[in-house]
């Protein structure tokens, strides 16, 4: 698989990672994104994430970046009732995927609200038959809470 590297790539090839808010001048690329067909039938697209994100302040959309490449695209949201996050998008373009982007991101993301709120639980959510998604999740330190909402799977991050 090929991939852009721009002149700050470090001498292992592997590009950080970073997140950015979602703006004027990046969200057509957020909208572009791909999935492999079978992972898009198990995730709303990231057109109808940033129109709930519009709608809903609760929501802060971010594109996940490798370098200066958007490779990625992240929604959470705070609720102040539970002092709890909640991801209910997360993804990973499939040109980036297997290159252990996805960690790298998720770690980043996790970083980023244990930053905001460090004692507030992180909640996740997946349908029950996405292994990947559910190994790389606990492989991150999520926990499944044996709970479903909306036919998906819950886990939480402490």
């Amino acid at each position: 698989m090929s991939r852009a590297v721009d002149s700050d790539t470090p001498s292992d090839g592997v590009l950080p990672v970073t997140l950015r808010a979602i703006d004027t001048r990046n969200w057509q690329t957020c909208i572009h994104l791909e999935l492999e067909p079978e992972q898009a039938r198990k995730l709303a697209s990231n057109l109808y994430s940033l129109a709930e994100a519009y709608v809903e302040p609760r929501c802060t959309p971010m594109g996940i970046y490798a370098g200066v490449q958007m490779i990625g695209f992240v929604m959470f949201e705070w609720h102040p009732a539970t002092h709890t996050y909640s991801i209910p998008r997360f993804m990973i373009d499939r040109r980036w995927q297997g290159g252990g982007y996805g960690a790298r991101a998720l770690q980043a993301i996790i970083d980023t609200l244990k930053g905001e709120q460090p004692d507030a639980p992180i909640l996740i959510s997946l349908t029950p038959d996405n292994m990947p998604a559910r190994r790389l999740y606990e492989r991150l330190g999520f926990v499944d809470t044996k709970h479903r909402l909306h036919g998906e799977d819950v886990l939480r991050y402490a």
